[in-house]
């Protein structure tokens, strides 16, 4: 088997993606970096209110569900963020 043909619309496709992630490559550590900033600027009663919120988001998947399925997110997390 060999490998399938490019078409015009692949190829355009193709361009496209390859100009996005050039552009995220650029822009993508300028918006990490505002999104650092304004944490970090967050007053201890901005970071409560949007705590709140955020588990306020959370459902149990099902009836008997106590919260094992965020205590599970919490522990990736934990291991994802980096050591300081």
């Amino acid at each position: 088997m060999g490998s399938p043909k490019s078409t015009p619309q692949s190829l355009d496709t193709r361009a496209l993606n390859k100009r996005w992630l050039e552009n995220w490559q650029a822009v993508g550590p300028i918006l990490e970096a505002e999104r650092w900033a304004r944490v970090e600027a967050l007053t201890d009663d901005e970071t409560r209110v949007a705590v709140q919120r955020l588990l306020e988001l959370w459902r149990p998947d099902w009836p008997t569900d106590d919260g094992e399925g965020l205590l599970l997110q919490q522990r990736v997390f934990a291991r994802a963020r980096p050591n300081k």
